[in-house]
């Protein structure tokens, strides 16, 4: 029989077996240091998954935020840590992002350590995400009529999670056949489902309002969803976008052929291949891991894009601090070891590069859905996708150019269109601003703060920026 002194205690926070009483309670040595460096540091941690994670042994080190507050609920006292203790109002409190108060810069900084929990914690929510699915005794046809009413659906009911939703089976990303409208309706019904569960797994967006709640889920769902295509495309290398039901186009035109519809050619030959030149090859180039890309995904999704809904100020206001903090670790993460100026500006600009390609795609893919309505294709005639696709352009449009002619707003010049959807608005501003870069530095200062304006302005209508810089230099 073994005796009390060689009974063994177990950690009170993670359920470690090697506890011993710390601080009032038991804990092992890897919480007893762990409370006393927080506390010591001053530091407010903030949990990103809702202040619910699960801290064990395994999962300890994920989140700081939920390790400290458990170790204040099983007992832990800050007054038996020697030397720092001065009063209650010291102790350091968990906050979520929206009620941490303004710090500093210097408290805001974020270091290596901290962005890799966080890409950790993203890391986690992507592999629930992906994983999250049932083995059902469904039947594809029964299936298939349960997509078909959750795209008979909307966006609110879809969030609140009161209409049908498309079964989560498990997504297959192995290239095993050509893309057909069949494949493509069951594949990019699951993406959405699967963008459901991502943004409702973050507590600021639970936090907007129903209307910010859908205007954001419309703006993001197109952008996140092709990144997750791109990342698990590069993941498995193959030669073709895939999109998540063993369904894939091709990259090589000439196998485009075997798509036998016309409209998913026009669709996805100009995708495919810009998603391959500017955001698959270029995740290869930075050396991409699932880290860096559950945080890539985390600053895609908080990302204003080319957002001009209905979205309040305070909603934008959130989502953009979120994006910065998203963004910062992001860089942190990518730029670790990386000493010269030049490389880090490499890294940002195709970092960038990557965000705008994605923003890009989902304009023009929105504008395509938008094209098959108008020929009264059956699948778009589906409430939720002319609610995402199509009714958000429409309201583009009217934000932006309430005060414009219509034959402003329906203008399409096609040769600056092609320009911009293969190179990227930001290289035909460059090119354009080349040809006034030897002016006086405050012109090109003029010009470059309008740039954010006219790149919104031509992601949307595709509009001719020639003529905007023209207009922008001759009113200096």
């Amino acid at each position: 029989m073994s005796s009390p002194e060689n009974a063994i205690l177990i950690c009170r926070v993670c359920d470690d077996s090697n506890g011993q009483p710390h601080y009032g309670t038991i804990c092992c040595p890897s919480c007893k240091g762990f409370f006393r460096r927080v506390y010591m540091s001053e530091k407010k941690f903030e949990c990103y998954r809702g202040n619910m994670c699960v801290i064990q042994k395994g999962t300890r080190n994920i989140c700081r935020a939920c390790r400290y507050k458990k170790c204040l609920q099983v007992g832990m006292n800050v007054k038996d840590i020697r030397g720092k203790y001065t009063s209650p109002s010291t102790d350091c409190e968990v906050s979520s992002s929206a009620e941490s108060t303004p710090k500093s810069s210097k408290d805001t900084e974020m270091g290596v350590a901290e962005a890799m929990e966080m890409a950790q914690v993203y890391m986690n929510l992507e592999k629930y995400c992906e994983n999250n699915y049932c083995e059902s005794n469904m039947c594809r046809e029964e299936e298939n009529q349960l997509i078909d009413r959750m795209l008979g659906s909307n966006v609110l009911d879809l969030i609140q999670k009161t209409s049908p939703q498309c079964p989560r089976f498990k997504r297959e990303w192995k290239p095993l056949e050509i893309l057909n409208f069949e494949n493509f309706c069951r594949s990019w019904s699951r993406s959405i489902v699967h963008f459901l569960d991502f943004a409702t797994r973050f507590p600021v967006f639970n936090q907007l309002s129903p209307t910010d709640k859908r205007a954001w889920f419309i703006s993001r769902l197109a952008p996140c969803s092709f990144l997750t295509m791109a990342y698990q495309t590069r993941v498995e290398m193959c030669e073709g976008l895939l999109f998540g039901c063993s369904n894939v186009y091709p990259l090589k035109s000439d196998r485009w052929i075997s798509v036998e519809d016309e409209h998913l050619r026009s669709l996805f030959s100009s995708i495919t291949e810009t998603m391959f030149s500017f955001v698959i090859y270029p995740m290869m180039n930075l050396k991409v891991t699932d880290l860096h890309y559950s945080l890539l995904k985390a600053c895609v999704f908080f990302s204003t894009g080319i957002v001009v809904t209905s979205v309040s100020d305070k909603g934008m206001e959130i989502m953009r601090n979120e994006y910065t903090k998203h963004k910062n670790a992001l860089m942190k993460l990518l730029m670790n070891g990386v000493e010269t100026f030049s490389e880090q500006t490499d890294i940002l600009f195709q970092v960038q590069d990557v965000q705008n390609a994605l923003e890009r795609v989902s304009a023009h893919f929105d504008q395509e859905i938008q094209y098959f309505h108008l020929l009264g294709l059956p699948i778009v005639k589906k409430n939720l996708l002319v609610e995402c696709h199509i009714n958000k352009l429409d309201t583009k449009l009217h934000f932006l150019y309430r005060n414009r002619s219509t034959s402003q707003t329906t203008r399409k010049p096609s040769i600056f269109y092609d320009f911009v959807f293969n190179h990227g608005v930001d290289q035909f501003v460059n090119n354009s601003l080349y040809e006034v870069s030897n002016h006086k530095n405050d012109l090109l200062k003029k010009i470059t703060l309008n740039i954010s304006v006219l790149r919104d302005l031509t992601l949307i209508l595709f509009v001719d920026l020639t003529v905007e810089i023209h207009k922008l230099i001759v009113g200096l």
